[in-house]
């Protein structure tokens, strides 16, 4: 599939006059160009996912990224011209650029020996034997990498901070001008590294101390034993024996043989907070917000879910039976036929059809395929307010308007579950991230990489842009990227 030639804006077919020429460099593609990506037949959202799968390195890292799916551009002039994406790639060449703004980048080489991209006065990037070495250059920082042996990169605007490795080796400088220096696993200290403000470590894993807005940790063995008593935070676990762990009035959490025995509380007294109890896991578990509570018995066997709002309650035996009730909808499922009544509306819906509303001023659609996969709407008084995408097994969006939003690749748990999402979850993703209102926290790499932050302003990520609930749209919202 090619993209649809970009006309100059009132170019005459039929004028001889000489017009003056645009250079290739300073166009800017309009949005309607992803236009090329609504593929509403199942054969092009297939191919379309592999395209997809392929740029996650892009999704994920897009400040060591050089192109983007929509790098496929060829001109008629030496070498080959694509066009920088604003959403995933030009805020990392130019983190003041507006969402609207394409570029035009230009690349030649022999990939993957060697290959030299760059937007002409914004960006520049030299590959060798990729994905293993690069330099990469801005008008704000500067990058160099050679998989494993070193890297570095540093500012070159205020407050010039930067940061060098070779092998195990570090120096660096944090972004409020604290010098550090380091030989791991003997030696070292950083600040501003990993999502907290301090950490230092002597023979790692034997000690490992970390500081966090005030709060600081220290644990032995790591992560075995773990232990603070200040103001911001207070614990101590022996891991897997027992714990307990109370940062703030955030959070707090106590276990018994973790993660046979837990209990843990989020954000208690607030809008986002949550409660999940094992008591044990598998036999007992249940988990509380301000808008649902769950009960499984037999985790995944026997479920119960009411919604507090709309007060409809749902029994389910997995895999085989489902009943709900109340708020003036019925629904049932036995094996591979489903069902659902909604007495506001008048309506009902088979297991083809993908439409139920749940009162006079809350609509919900879901629309499945191939049984694993779905997206899942509500719509409150006609304006969205919880979307869900799930590809599975590549990826799953959650947004919610109320909680904020979660994001999965990828996501192989074919059962929702929210003890398994807490304890295990993030360690078989490549990317976890999680924000409420007021917090966002990543763990990348199955876990090995982890960063928790509190939001300096409540806000939550921008609403997914509704489509036409079709493949396309589906491995798009996936990945965040309708």
């Amino acid at each position: 599939m090619g993209l649809p030639p970009y006309k100059i804006p009132n170019a005459s077919p039929t004028t001889s006059e000489p017009r003056e020429k645009t250079p290739i460099h300073s166009l800017r593609f309009p949005r309607s160009l992803r236009s090329v990506f609504s593929i509403g037949s199942l054969r092009s959202a297939i191919g379309l996912s592999f395209a997809v799968l392929i740029t996650v390195p892009i999704l994920l890292f897009p400040n060591q990224a050089h192109c983007s799916i929509y790098d496929f551009i060829k001109m008629t002039t030496p070498g080959s011209f694509f066009a920088v994406d604003p959403d995933s790639v030009i805020r990392s060449m130019d983190p003041t650029a507006d969402r609207r703004t394409w570029r035009i980048g230009e690349t030649w080489g022999i990939p993957p020996l060697f290959r030299r991209s760059r937007v002409p006065g914004l960006y520049e990037r030299l590959d060798i034997l990729y994905p293993l070495a690069f330099k990469e250059e801005s008008h704000f920082h500067k990058k160099i990498k050679i998989i494993p042996l070193f890297e570095s990169r540093w500012s070159k605007i205020p407050p010039f901070d930067y940061y060098t490795r070779f092998v195990t080796m570090f120096k660096g400088r944090s972004d409020m001008g604290q010098d550090y220096c380091g030989f791991f696993p003997f030696y070292g200290y950083s600040y501003r590294r990993f999502g907290v403000d301090r950490n230092f470590f002597f023979l790692f894993p034997l000690y490992y101390e970390s500081e966090d807005d005030g709060a600081r940790t220290h644990r032995i063995l790591w992560p075995i034993v773990t232990y603070a008593n200040d103001q911001c935070r207070s614990t101590l676990k022996v891991w897997p024996l027992f714990g307990r762990d109370r940062i703030r009035n955030d959070y707090n959490n106590m276990f018994l043989l973790w993660p046979l025995f837990q209990i843990t509380d989020k954000y208690m007294g607030q809008e986002q907070r949550s409660s999940l109890k094992a008591l044990p896991f598998p036999l007992y578990l249940s988990r509380e917000t301000n808008y649902d509570y769950n009960l499984d018995l037999l985790w995944p066997l026997f479920t119960y879910y009411k919604h507090y709002a709309s007060g409809h309650q749902r029994y389910s035996f997995r895999p085989f039976f489902t009943y709900g009730y109340g708020g003036g909808v019925e629904e049932f499922s036995f094996l591979i036929y489903s069902s659902k009544k909604d007495h506001n509306s008048g309506k009902s819906s088979k297991s083809t059809d993908g439409y139920i509303s749940l009162g006079t001023d809350e609509v919900v659609t879901e629309q499945k395929f191939l049984f694993m996969s779905a997206i899942q709407k509500r719509y409150r008084k006609g304006l969205l307010v919880y979307t869900k995408y799930r590809f599975w097994p590549f990826a799953e969006y959650i947004w919610d308007l109320d909680k904020g939003s979660h994001w999965k690749i990828p996501e192989i748990i074919p059962v929702k579950n929210d003890w398994w999402d807490l304890n295990l979850g993030r360690f078989l993703r490549i990317v976890d991230l999680r924000e409420t209102p007021i917090t966002r926290e990543l763990s990348f790499l199955f876990g090995l990489g982890r960063k928790n932050e509190v939001k300096n302003h409540l806000n939550i990520p921008t609403p997914p842009k509704s489509g036409d609930d079709n493949w396309s749209e589906l491995i798009l919202g996936s990945f965040r990227k309708n």
